[in-house]
């Protein structure tokens, strides 16, 4: 179990998080997805599914991290960034992590965590914390986690691992067939990383779905399986 003084850690961290969190939302310093981002990774497929979807939909992000954390920065255009993994203090104090850890329930790194660092043409740096769903202005993102770096991955490693090894693709036409069963179960479990993205994912759902056909897909389907006998 989590010690006294570690609960109180942890109850100072939230308090200090929130103070912060309402700074950064009313200084511009916290900041929901722009719209070119959305755009950039709506014909970038990773299984099928949009970028864009992937990143909107609350469980197809949270926990995945190490994925999501490289993927959105497909979406950066020409900028420089950089791919951080560090221990934050989100985790690092949080009690059911630590009692996980003294349980032998998972690695010494329990806290640790994927995220961008985005530099924009003026200098600035934006940390796009995928787990999320916002960015962060560089500094504020350091004082409210207080990351602990384990590794960085700079813009070429990046870029040749999704080019590689994450199979980054931008032709869905040999996967729209697989829409019929993936799309249903991410509509019936619609939950947004926030909240005000909720229109914004059922809005790029329909927009896949128009660009592939998906009515003539789930027909052409249900039609062969019948001619089969797989339907009656």
């Amino acid at each position: 179990m989590a010690t006294k003084l570690e609960k109180i850690k942890w109850q100072l961290h939230k308090q200090r998080y929130n103070i912060l969190f309402y700074y950064g939302v009313t200084k511009g310093l916290i900041r929901p997805y722009d719209q070119s981002l959305i755009e950039n990774l709506r014909h970038i497929y990773y299984g099928g599914i949009p970028a864009s979807i992937l990143l909107l939909h609350g469980k197809l992000t949270n926990g995945y991290c190490y994925d999501r954390g490289p993927l959105v920065v497909l979406g950066f255009a020409d900028d420089d960034f950089k791919v951080v993994d560090a221990d934050i203090n989100s985790l690092r104090l949080n009690p059911q992590y630590i009692d996980e850890y003294r349980a032998g329930k998972s690695s010494s790194h329990y806290a640790n965590h994927c995220f961008a660092e985005r530099i924009l043409k003026d200098g600035t740096v934006w940390v796009y914390d995928t787990s999320l769903g916002l960015i962060f202005e560089k500094n504020l993102y350091y004082k409210m986690q207080n990351p602990i770096i384990t590794k960085i991955n700079d813009k070429k490693t990046t870029l040749e691992y999704l080019y590689n090894d994450f199979q980054r693709d931008s032709d869905i036409t040999r996967d729209k067939y697989a829409l019929p069963l993936i799309l249903p179960n991410i509509e019936r479990n619609l939950v947004p990383t926030q909240p005000f993205y909720q229109n914004l994912l059922k809005q790029e759902i329909e927009i896949l779905k128009q660009e592939v056909n998906y009515s003539a897909i789930c027909k052409e389907i249900h039609d062969d399986m019948t001619e089969k006998g797989f339907l009656k």
